[in-house]
Order: C-alpha cells, then structure tokens, then sequence
C-alpha cells in the first residue's frame, strides 16, 4: 500500500490499471449542450413529483407513508444500475443505452399519470432511476471528449442545463396543477419530455466514443473492490463521505417534504391575495430555485471558497443552514419562504463545496475513478434514505423536528470533517 500526501493510504498501481484511452470531439460544447439538454427534457417528470405526489397521494391512490419509498426507489434502484449502465455503455458505446434511456424516461413519466396506484407507481420510479443512471453517464462521457482544461467548465454547462429543466417543470407543472388538475400537468410534462427523444438521436457522438482502459485490471470486481477499501481505508476518507451522506440526506427531507410542509402551514388557502397563487405554485417556484442556484448561485460560491478556503466553506454553509431551517420552523408567512429559500441556496453551495473537496482528495489517490465513485454512491445512499426517513420518522415526530434534528447532525459531522481535515498536513 502507498500513502498520498493527503494522507489516505491506497493500493499499489500494480493491480494493473491503466489511465483511459479517450476519442475527443471537435465540437464538445456542441455535444456536452445537446446532451444536457436531452437530459434536462427527461428529468421533467421526477422533478414534476417532489413538489406534486406528496399533495396527490391520496387522490392517486397511495398511502402517504408510500411516497417517500416511491420518491426514495429510483435513488435505492441506482445504487446497482450505475454499475449496470457503466458495463452498457463500455461495451456499446454512448449512442444506443443514451437514446433508449430517453425513451424509458418517456415511459416513466407517461406512467405517473395513470392512475393505477403504489405498484404501477413504484415501477415507473424504477425504471427512471435506471434510465437516470444512463443518461447521467452520458452526460459524463459527453464531458470527457474535451480537452482536460475545459472539462470544469463544460461539466457547468451540463448541469446547469439539467437544472433548468428540473426548474421548468416545477413550475410549470406546478401552476398547471392548480389551475387544470395532476392529469394535465403530468400530461404536458411528458408531451415536451417527448422531444427528448428526437433530441437524442440527433447527438453525433465522435466515432469512438466509449472511453476505454488502455490496460484493463485482470479481475475488474476485485479491484473496485481494492478501490473501495481505500477508499474507506483512513478517517479523513470515512468523515467526507460521511459529510457528504448527510447533505444529501437531508436535502432529500427537504426536497420531498417541501409541499407537505407548506400545506400544513397554510392550508389551501392563497398565499398572496387575488393571484391565485396557492401552495402548489410556491413549492414549484421553491424547488425551481433549489435546480437553478446551481447555475445562479454555484459560481459564486465557488469563488467564495476559493477566496476564503472550502473548509471554512462548509462550517460557514451548514451554520447557515441551521439559522434557515430554525427560521422555517419557528417563523410564518412570506419570513417562512424566505428562510426556505435560503436553505435550499445554503444545500446547493454545501454539495458544491463537498464535491470540490471530493475531487481534491481523490486527485491524490492512485484510483481517483474509484474514490468518487465511492463518494457519489454513498451520496446517492444519502439521497435515497431522505424522503424514507421523512415518511417515516418525520411523521411520528413531525417535520419541524425533523428539519432541526438532521440539519444538526450535518453541521455536528461538518465541524468533525473540518476539525479532522485542517489537522493533516
């Protein structure tokens, strides 16, 4: 075993991996926009639901403490389907597993207005968090056919692009829900998700685009497994993904909980009189600012932990946090949508800061694939648990304890991450 500077120790390179063979574009902005942009069509649908199922369970047919493990089961679905995608797309290429996870994301979201209750429900939210494992390796696979130096920039671009259709939906499928009802809004969504698929076939991936291992490792599953004992090897590795379960954890509580929590603030009634604004459109119009502050607010942040260092960064963010979520639990009215608005900025910079801090780390490692691979499988975990644990425990001890009791526990493991972290040389 080696140790890296950071002091996380790693196996040694001669279990034979290879760094990998890439075929470049001579346009990635091109494909890296096209791609982003079929994504962000096929994500229409699951971003429709957090801000919709938890207000239509019971006229759909579904127990309440059903909708965390339908909003939970794409993300439980992914933790073995990105290793199946993976598998798919080395050894077909880009072209075929993208297209036909667009049309599986049609599928899904067609499959959310039916009606048919938990089971039809439930494997929609399968078959998306399948299709989401594919596209979102496009998505990566799109990136890597650029230059090294323009990756950061152009991974921006694909996020931000995902981001907006998740924005777009949320309103959109928000105000079309109070105005016409759930149908017509899961209808429309899925008519523009449609255009993904034209989208999709139109991407000229560059003719060899599956990026490959020059010198493969001779036992692929022993030595991800190699990759992932490291990666777990030292308490520094254990404590950022440890930070990083619990930010999406609890922006999993959040994000499912976010409609609920508002209809038992304000019932049905309108939130600003004579605007036929109602709760619907705020938790569309709350969530949509969750998607965008990637793009508005994610180069900023940035900058601003570059400028004062990302582990003071994090302690900043998640104090932050825990001020907002202290706000929306005690405060009312239009001071309430503010301080929710505020903790779903503070989520996006802390996942921001995490990832960064993430690749940092994993730049010093022998197996750096592998040590993100780590962090964003026990990420996705984090995700997945969320909206369970909502549905669940939230509803025994109620939200407002929920809220303070995870965004507790995120600052206590962010201060232990940073304590740990600013002691290694």
């Amino acid at each position: 075993m080696n140790k890296s500077p950071s002091g996380i120790r790693h196996p040694s390179s001669a279990v034979g991996y290879q760094p990998s063979a890439i075929s470049y574009h001579p346009k990635p902005e091109q494909l890296v926009a096209t791609v982003g942009a079929t994504i962000g069509l096929c994500i229409l649908g699951d971003s429709f639901l957090y801000s919709l199922l938890p207000l239509e369970a019971k006229s759909l047919g579904i127990a309440l403490p059903l909708v965390g493990i339908l909003l939970s089961a794409n993300r439980l679905v992914r933790l073995v389907s990105n290793t199946w995608a993976s598998a798919i797309f080395e050894r077909l290429g880009p072209r075929t597993p993208f297209v036909l996870a667009a049309v599986l994301s049609l599928i899904a979201t067609a499959m959310y207005g039916v009606g048919w209750g938990f089971v039809v429900f439930l494997l929609a939210r399968l078959g998306w968090g399948m299709a989401w494992s594919a596209l979102r390796q496009g998505g990566y696979q799109a990136v890597w056919t650029a230059n090294e130096s323009a990756r950061g920039r152009l991974m921006g671009l694909l996020w931000g692009l995902i981001r907006l259709g998740s924005a777009f939906s949320v309103v959109t499928g928000g105000y079309l829900r109070d105005r016409f009802g759930y149908r017509v809004g899961v209808l429309a969504v899925a008519g523009v998700t449609a255009l993904a698929i034209p989208v999709a076939l139109s991407i000229r991936w560059p003719r060899d685009a599956a990026v490959t291992l020059r010198q493969p490792p001779s036992n692929g599953r022993g030595s991800s497994l190699i990759g992932w004992r490291a990666a777990l090897a030292t308490d520094l590795g254990r404590q950022l993904f440890a930070a990083g379960f619990m930010d999406r954890l609890f922006d999993g509580v959040v994000i499912s909980t976010t409609s609920l929590f508002l209809a038992s603030r304000f019932g049905t009634s309108e939130l600003f009189s004579g605007l036929g604004i109602r709760v619907g459109t705020v938790a569309g119009l709350l969530l949509a600012l969750r998607w965008l502050s990637d793009l508005i607010f994610g180069p900023a942040i940035g900058a601003l932990s570059d400028r004062l260092g990302r582990l003071q960064t994090l302690v900043l963010i998640a104090c932050a946090m825990l001020i907002a979520v202290v706000g929306v639990v005690s405060l009312s009215g239009l001071l309430l949508v503010l301080c929710l608005a505020l903790m779903f900025v503070g989520s996006t910079g802390l996942n921001i800061t995490l990832s960064a801090v993430a690749n940092r780390v994993a730049l010093q490692a022998e197996r750096p694939h592998i040590f993100v691979g780590v962090y964003t499988t026990v990420s996705d975990a984090g995700a997945a648990l969320g909206p369970l644990l909502a549905y669940s425990l939230g509803i025994v001890l109620n939200l407002n304890v929920l809220y303070i009791l995870t965004s507790s526990v995120l600052l206590l493991v962010v201060l232990m991450y940073w304590r740990l972290a600013a002691g290694v040389k």
